[in-house]
């Protein structure tokens, strides 16, 4: 009986995760303005395309909404439903897949970098400026996978060695939580070695 109840737990967890994650607000701010942001810019409802094309502060506005939607259903499967930090973490990866693949979006969305931002700010707060400045840090840099794929993978092996007490559990959500980025983010990353591949040609 405890294990089931435990598992059902769990998967409430998850399917609450999702359920917050998948809330368009980049679609409900932007309307706001009488924008639909999936029309404008890059087509993304993500926080940074409400940014550049319906103004600052309704992107920052954004910005907050999604890592909150990301912090909220943690925060409920740590201190109400008492999980594990894993269980809890994977709730954040919920969460961000919800953001990537909306259930009210049709299973499409945006890239979850707001939404990954509360995940890491909730669960490893320690490492939350780094993860910021390595994202900033590969906006800047050449648009190349290879160069976007290490620059995160070697974040998250620093965020092991900061938290490296909690290897046990902290390395398989960082594992799942790269491969869930690399997917959602895998239309960008194929035109980036689209674009690499026409750099070598010319």
């Amino acid at each position: 009986m405890f294990l089931y109840n435990f598992n059902m737990k769990i998967g409430l967890a998850l399917v609450m995760g999702y359920l917050f994650g998948s809330i368009p607000f980049a679609i409900i701010v932007s309307r706001i303005k009488g924008i639909d942001i999936r029309k404008v810019g890059s087509k993304n409802p993500g926080a940074a395309n409400v940014f550049r094309e319906v103004g600052k502060p309704y992107g920052l506005l954004v910005w907050a909404l999604d890592m909150v939607k990301g912090i909220v259903p943690m925060w409920i499967a740590r201190d109400f439903l008492n999980l594990h930090p894993f269980f809890v973490g994977l709730t954040g990866i919920a969460a961000v897949a919800g953001h990537c693949w909306s259930i009210f979006l049709r299973f499409k969305g945006g890239k979850g970098v707001a939404t990954s931002g509360g995940v890491f700010l909730f669960l490893f707060p320690w490492f939350f400026p780094i993860a910021v400045g390595t994202y900033f840090a590969i906006q800047r840099a050449p648009r190349n996978p290879v160069v976007v794929i290490s620059g995160f993978v070697f974040a998250l092996g620093l965020a092991l060695f900061i938290y490296r007490r909690f290897i046990h559990w902290a390395l398989p959500f960082f594992i799942i939580f790269l491969i869930v980025g690399i997917i959602a983010n895998r239309e960008a990353l194929r035109e980036m070695r689209h674009e690499n591949m026409g750099k070598k040609d010319i």
